[in-house]
């Protein structure tokens, strides 16, 4: 975990301190100074209170949209839609559904909010409807309005700048484990300027090339050896990606494909593997397969390129073949990087992610990545991110690492970035925080989508709609995946297939569900992908296509990683607290709730009430943790007035809701007795055992007068 820096503890806590007190916090800091770190702090602080808390980031594409920003709220919050027919409407119905509990809104990347957005969010926040929480990093940069609330003299300012020697060492032993010299801390904080990133980057590196000596129980960094600079490699391949630019030309592909037609004709290797790239991204798969089908007498660096492409697409490739051409030193950077990028993404595929992370984090610090130029990168970080999201542990066990990456550098899409961030919500069980970002990638791809991102985007929103049972959004955003090309997230295109089976149970039935599940396994299977088979075992089970676990710890026996560690255990009914406690220390609380439930569930069924009890306590304490989330396996049940009476509606609600007996019966005049009475019957037509198994009405809260 991130450690916190001493010098930063009264600057933490000013923060937490505004936060609690609700008042609205400005968090400025350069990059690399961990503005959005405490911003991701500060809403881990807001957990119990997600149905009050939402999360925004700026977008520079989206800056110049009036009301674009206010959109990704409004999936959430749907009188937010209510500003562009009728304002004063829209005031109203905010303030009475926040009165006395205004709405936390985190809004990292400030600077880029639209204009009209930062008003609407300024003027709800003056009135007490809203607490926002900026992260920024040059106040003068962001929009009128959120200067003008930043200067309030109510507004909490707090500014992360650089950190000194005791930060530094602090920092440092805990990235590397070990004790290390002052004089070492000194020179390398020195040399990183003062920037926590750039100190971690400056670690890491040193550690790979062998620098660091262990002399009386400290470490002491070697001088550096100086290498050539590498200016000239980088500035060929700048050109490289400028001559072959991806996505959709702004000038229109038909134009590009015409331009391109007569150097095709000539024998233009480079022409045909750009035309067959836009012609695949335009739908016209077949005539893409035609231009990059290998021809006798193509070069061995076409071969390579288009089977690169065509791997992006679907199509079958040999996992060797990309290995040794990702060693040719005769083929460009960018090539060999993104070659390598789909290796790794078999490998981590295959059961192997810890290799594929090790092999990711090792080509960071390479002097083949130092020559590829910004955007060419992404591929690498795709795999990366695949790769660790795989092995299955916490999220914060690399973060010293990941933030040790000049992200500037990169110019990462900032769709792609927003994707990443949903993939990695919906995997820890923040279904509402997966589905508001998957909103916020949609929007982006509206205005252009040249990576063919919006399928795989939309296959997430499904998931974590099902997972919010919300039947209209899980099938809009299902029909969008299905409608999207069948490429749609090109190397994590098998994750988007596992999101969607989810919303394929609730949308189109069990029946379908298993039959896509099935032919996904099975395809697995003849792949060889033994981590692909053990993710989709453990999705049939959740969702209660498969009875047994059986099969799903069958399927880790050979993986590597924390998940598969866990699922290991998790068909022996001694282990499966076990199993449970691991998944929930890696961050993945659903999946340990799930686990625990159904083995409350067994426990029951054989007769071992007391176990059975304790399991549900367990599950219910982590299924509290994810505000209306509800899976097959959790089996909580939402309070259902078709099956119930008034009265019997008005007592569940409120123990949903978390009230005791006692608090329910004083808020209806009801006798003790009574209450257990009307619990105790609504029980038996829900099927449920406990109160802890019931979630509120569709449509929230409970029926207060």
């Amino acid at each position: 975990m991130v450690p916190t820096m001493p010098s930063r503890s009264a600057a933490e806590a000013r923060a937490f301190g505004a936060l609690s007190a609700g008042s609205a916090l400005a968090v400025r800091a350069d990059r690399g100074f961990g503005r959005s770190t405490l911003l991701w702090r500060l809403g881990a602080a807001s957990a119990p209170r997600a149905e009050t808390s939402l999360t925004m980031l700026g977008s520079r594409a989206l800056s110049d949209i009036a009301f674009s920003h206010l959109a990704s709220l409004a999936t959430r919050v749907p009188e937010f839609a209510l500003y562009s027919s009728d304002p004063l409407a829209a005031s109203r119905a905010l303030a009475e559904r926040f009165a006395g509990d205004p709405l936390r809104v985190f809004i990292d990347d400030a600077e880029h909010v639209d204009a009209a957005t930062a008003a609407i969010v300024t003027q709800l926040a003056a009135v007490g409807i809203l607490q926002p929480v900026l992260a920024v990093r040059n106040t003068e940069e962001l929009p009128e309005e959120f200067r003008r609330l930043a200067a309030r003299a109510d507004t909490v300012n707090v500014t992360l700048g650089e950190i000194d020697t005791t930060d530094a060492k602090v920092m440092l032993e805990a990235q590397l484990q070990q004790p290390v010299n002052a004089s070492s801390v000194t020179h390398m904080l020195i040399a990183a300027g003062g920037v926590p990133a750039e100190l971690a980057l400056a670690a890491r590196r040193a550690e790979c090339e062998g620098r660091f000596v262990s002399a009386r129980g400290y470490l002491v960094l070697a001088r550096e050896q100086t290498t050539e600079s590498s200016e000239a490699a980088q500035q060929a391949a700048e050109e490289w990606f400028a001559h072959c630019a991806t996505g959709v030309p702004a000038t229109g592909q038909d134009q590009i494909l015409s331009l391109l037609a007569p150097l095709i004709a000539e024998g233009d290797e480079e022409a045909r593997l750009l035309a067959g790239r836009i012609e695949s991204g335009s739908g016209d798969h077949g005539h893409a397969m035609r231009l990059l089908t290998p021809q006798p007498g193509d070069s061995e660096y076409f071969r390579a390129s288009s089977a690169l492409w065509l791997s992006h697409v679907g199509e079958e490739f040999d996992v060797g073949q990309f290995e040794d051409w990702a060693a040719n030193e005769q083929f460009s950077p960018t090539l060999r990087l993104s070659l390598v990028a789909v290796a790794m993404a078999h490998e981590a595929y295959a059961g192997r992610p810890i290799a594929a992370i090790e092999r990711g984090f090792g080509l960071i610090e390479s002097e083949l990545w130092a020559r590829v130029s910004g955007p060419d990168s992404g591929a690498l970080l795709y795999s990366l991110h695949l790769a660790i999201i795989s092995e299955g542990a916490h999220e914060f066990t690399h973060a010293l690492r990941v933030s040790a990456i000049n992200w500037d550098r990169l110019g990462v899409d900032h769709g792609l970035f927003i994707a990443s961030r949903a993939h990695a919500a919906i995997e820890y069980g923040r279904a509402q925080e997966a589905l508001d970002l998957t909103h916020q990638v949609l929007a982006l791809t509206e205005l252009g989508d040249p990576l063919g991102i919006a399928g795989f985007a939309a296959a997430l929103g499904a998931g974590a709609a099902a997972m919010l049972e919300n039947v209209e959004q899980a099938r809009e955003l299902l029909g969008v995946y299905r409608e999207g090309p069948p490429w749609s997230g090109q190397m994590l295109r098998p994750e988007a297939e596992r999101f969607a089976l989810s919303a394929i149970l609730l949308v189109d039935g069990p029946d379908e569900a298993r039959r896509e599940t099935a032919a996904l396994i099975a395809r697995a299977k003849a792949a060889g992908l033994k981590l692909q088979v053990m993710r989709l075992e453990h999705e049939a089970w959740r969702l209660g296509l498969t009875p047994s676990l059986d099969a799903l710890s069958a399927s880790a026996v050979g993986v590597e990683g924390q998940r598969a560690a866990a699922l290991r255990l998790a068909s022996d009914p001694e282990r499966v607290e076990d199993a449970a406690s691991s998944m929930h220390a890696d961050g993945h609380t659903l999946f340990a709730a799930e686990l625990l439930s159904a083995a409350s569930r067994a426990e029951r069924e054989a007769g071992n009430k007391l176990r059975s009890q304790a399991l549900l306590t367990q599950a219910a304490e982590l299924a509290d943790q994810l505000p209306g989330v509800n899976t097959p396996r959790l089996a909580r049940v939402r309070v259902d007035p078709a099956l119930l009476t008034a009265r019997e509606i008005e007592v569940c609600a409120r123990a949903a809701s978390g009230l005791s007996n006692v608090e329910i019966a004083d808020e209806l005049f009801l006798s003790q007795r009574t209450v257990e009475g009307h619990l105790q019957r609504a029980y038996a037509k829900l099927g449920v055992s406990d109160r802890r198994q019931l979630l509120p009405p569709a449509g929230g809260g409970t029926l207060r007068d």
